[in-house]
């Protein structure tokens, strides 16, 4: 005895003898983005940033001297010190949580 198909099972195979048509390239916007309408940072903005960012980290405690074994919560190794006396940050890993 021939096995029955059901009606949703012919169609899906049928579907799938059919050739897939190429999906719809995006459109582009002429909407400038808010990021390229906003001004360029200036040179001492970025400067600002990053010592913030290096004190950020430092007093997060994600920060260890070079040398010795990274503790379970620090992620970037102090690998030596700027004239202004700001830490040299290199990043050794992702957190581990």
């Amino acid at each position: 005895m021939a096995k029955k198909t059901s009606e949703r099972a012919r169609r899906k195979s049928s579907l799938k003898s059919l050739p897939r048509t190429a999906s719809p390239k995006p459109v582009r916007s002429t909407i400038p983005s808010v990021s390229a309408q906003l001004p360029a940072p200036t040179a001492k903005q970025i400067q600002e940033a990053q010592k913030k960012f290096e004190e950020g980290i430092v007093s997060r405690g994600e920060a260890a001297p070079s040398g010795k074994p990274l503790p379970p919560r620090a992620t970037h190794e102090i690998v030596g010190h700027k004239a202004d006396k700001t830490p040299i940050l290199k990043r050794k890993r992702f957190s581990m949580r």
